[in-house]
């Protein structure tokens, strides 16, 4: 039927052709009748080619409607055959055109095709910003079948950033919507979403049933590629519950199906599940073969998601094989891919396989190294969930204090109209004292007035007081349990090896500056802690004495002289003999610590640390200058806050408490200084903190005298 339709379209364009003049509308039309008859057909080269044409010829006749949808369809062509990139260029220059002619229907279809892309691609804020878009003009034109849709494509961004709650709650609002239409391609759709949030929250039987659901449906409309995903997805349930037959029925019809529509998504969907059942079946030869033809056709695509999942298994199954330097390869391929979506469980668990590889081939300090990468994302995935919760639980509080703070301003009216009511029957039974109990009553309610009022600010005070404690006290727990606990599990897994003779003494010897870092790592923030917390009960005090600047600058070169020799950097002390500040010694030593292992720890291999003064009227400006990573505007901003603010980790993984700018603020204004910042992001920093000379002091002393 498609032949002969085909045929037809093919002869009009011919006699269209030979008409004089050339009516190009006319033969645009015939193009882009045939390239939709190739599109049905799944043939993409040919329907691309006569979209190709049909757009030409729309844009010479001036038809920007039809211009607009050619550009359109070649987006979606592209994003089947998998050029993310080309498809990303033809969705925008679509939504260009339409905003010309003010295509709200044909905007919010390219704004929710564009952002299909960038799903695909796992940018997933940009992918949440199309689709917000789309849902904007969609609501405005009440499309209400284009809202489902959008809403289902929502969810499935929900679902990836693992948020299953809002996940499964944007699904049913879709499905509502898809109910209402009688929309039976969406209320497949949405079973079949619904089913994947219950198999994450392991509620096998539920998600069963739906997918059922959806298959059902999708059957009986004959949706080849609907089919295929819901079995795919079944096929994957039945794997988790070690059904394996099962699960490799469904696989391989999935697997058919996709690869006669030729798409490329599902095949490899389907490849990479086959091969995850039989790695668990011990077949490993089978499935490394699968998994690297899923990896390759994920490559082709663009689909980073898939990659990582394939690339992951491989680098697994090497490690069970013990071929350590092919796990190690595939691991850091993962490692990169994982970064670039930001997907912290997986840079967790390819960090822990690196550092057992690195074990087994007995390269110690590289094993170390990644078991504390192991530990720092291990911590970020523990702390997501913790945040998640937390989220939850503030939102019930914020409601149970607004219920509150509602009913306590109900009560209080009550009891004023009660006290209006009986002023009134006082002021009419006794007439002569009206005007005497007027000024006694209100004396008395402005005098309560005054004390609730006082009573209310003192007590939102001290609510806030006790809030911000209780924000601090969580961050205090925070830095004990997590950067001391990882820096800990690093030093307990060192000398575990040590004591299990898996390292010789020259191994150990070799990895002892590892082990004095982070020692020294772990009492610096003890120290920073308990310096920290008697700031906190008032027990800072300074005792100014002239202090030589360059005499604590030369120490301070080489208490960090091995760490700026680990990182390469040079150290440029320009400091004068000559120079002398009125200063508590330890307040220095403290100020001047923190300012240069900050500068290290955000400074790249091979960088410069300039060390140096300013005079300015009576002050002594010191100034540390690094060339490392540097901030931006909003960051900078954060800086010497008067709470705990969260530090960055340093270009080499260095993780901070956020205690040390703190502490410097308050030990230079303690001692009569400043301290301030400059910064821009990819060209470093510089700190400046004033501190009174010595000729500033006495000069001071003797006009007070």
């Amino acid at each position: 039927m498609l032949l002969g339709q085909t045929d037809s379209l093919f002869r009009a364009l011919e006699e269209l052709k030979k008409d004089s003049p050339i009516n190009l509308e006319k033969i645009a039309g015939l193009q882009l009748g045939i390239a939709m008859v190739y599109y049905q057909d799944r043939d993409f080269q040919n329907s691309f080619q006569y979209h190709q044409e049909a757009s030409e010829n729309f844009l010479a006749a001036k038809n920007l409607e039809k211009y607009s949808e050619c550009l359109h369809n070649l987006g979606n062509i592209s994003y089947f055959l998998g050029d993310s990139k080309e498809a990303i260029q033809y969705y925008n220059l679509s939504i260009a055109e339409r905003e010309k002619i003010n295509d709200l229907k044909g905007l919010a279809s390219g704004y929710n095709n564009l952002a299909n892309v960038y799903n695909r691609l796992g940018d997933y804020p940009r992918a949440l910003e199309f689709y917000e878009k789309s849902l904007e003009i969609k609501e405005k034109i009440e499309d209400q079948k284009g809202i489902a849709s959008t809403f289902k494509n929502i969810a499935s961004i929900h679902y990836f950033r693992d948020n299953y709650v809002a996940a499964l709650e944007t699904n049913l609002r879709a499905l509502r919507i898809s109910e209402s239409l009688l929309d039976s391609t969406g209320i497949a759709f949405v079973y079949n979403n619904i089913a994947l949030i219950y198999e994450k929250q392991d509620k096998w039987d539920d998600a069963l049933m739906n997918f059922n659901r959806s298959l059902q449906i999708k059957e009986k409309m004959g949706d080849k590629q609907g089919m295929a995903t819901t079995l795919n997805n079944i096929g994957s349930l039945y794997q988790k519950k070690k059904e394996y037959s099962k699960a490799i029925e469904a696989l391989e019809k999935s697997l058919k199906i996709s690869e006669k529509i030729g798409e490329k998504e599902g095949i490899s969907a389907a490849l990479n599940n086959l091969a995850s059942v039989y790695e668990d079946l011990g077949e490993m030869a089978k499935a490394m073969e699968l998994f690297l033809q899923s990896q390759k056709i994920d490559e082709e695509i663009g689909n980073k998601r898939g990659m990582l999942l394939s690339i992951t298994s491989l680098s697994h199954i090497h490690f069970a094989l013990k071929n350590h330097k092919e796990s190690i390869r595939f691991a850091k391929e993962g490692i990169k891919l994982a970064r670039q979506l930001d997907s912290k469980a997986e840079l967790r668990d390819l960090n822990e396989l690196m550092s057992k590889n690195f074990e087994a081939m007995g390269d110690f300090k590289a094993a170390l190294y990644h078991n504390q990468l192991f530990h720092a994302y291990a911590d970020s995935v523990f702390n997501q969930e913790i945040e998640r919760k937390t989220a939850r639980i503030e939102a019930e509080y914020e409601y149970d204090k607004k219920l509150a703070v509602i009913q306590a301003e109900q009560k209080a009216l009550e009891l004023e109209n009660e006290k209006e009511f009986q002023r009134q029957n006082f002021q009419k039974r006794i007439l002569l004292l009206a005007l005497f109990g007027i000024v006694l009553i209100a004396g008395i309610l402005f005098h309560n007035y005054r004390k609730q009022k006082k009573a209310k600010q003192l007590l939102e005070v001290k609510t806030m007081e006790l809030e911000k404690a209780n924000q601090v006290k969580a961050k205090l727990f925070s830095i004990i349990g997590h950067d001391l606990r990882g820096a800990i599990a690093s030093l307990y897994m060192f000398l575990g090896l040590y004591k299990r003779n898996r390292m010789n003494d020259a191994e150990f010897k070799e990895l002892v500056p590892e082990l004095y870092k982070n020692v020294g790592a772990i009492m610096e923030t003890l120290n920073n802690l308990l310096r920290w917390s008697m700031q906190q009960m008032n027990m800072v005090k300074s005792v100014p004495i002239p202090t030589s600047l360059s005499e604590k600058a030369l120490e301070l070169e080489g208490f960090y002289s091995t760490l700026l020799q680990q990182k390469g950097i040079e150290f440029d002390n320009q400091i004068g003999e000559e120079i002398s500040v009125m200063v508590d010694p330890n307040h220095l030593d403290l100020v001047l610590r923190n300012l240069l292992s900050n500068a290290i720890k955000y400074s790249s291999q091979g960088g410069t640390i300039t060390l140096g003064v300013l005079e300015k009227d009576d002050f002594i400006i010191t100034f540390i200058k690094d060339q490392g990573v540097g901030m931006n505007k909003e960051e900078a901003e954060r800086l010497f806050r008067s709470d705990l603010v969260k530090s960055k980790r340093g270009t080499s993984g260095e993780q901070g408490t956020g205690l040390g700018l703190n502490l410097t603020k308050l030990y230079i204004e303690e001692n009569g200084g400043k301290i301030w910042a400059e910064s821009e992001e990819g060209k470093g920093s510089v700190f400046y903190f004033s501190l009174p000379g010595i000729k500033a002091k006495k000069y001071q002393m003797e006009a007070t005298t």
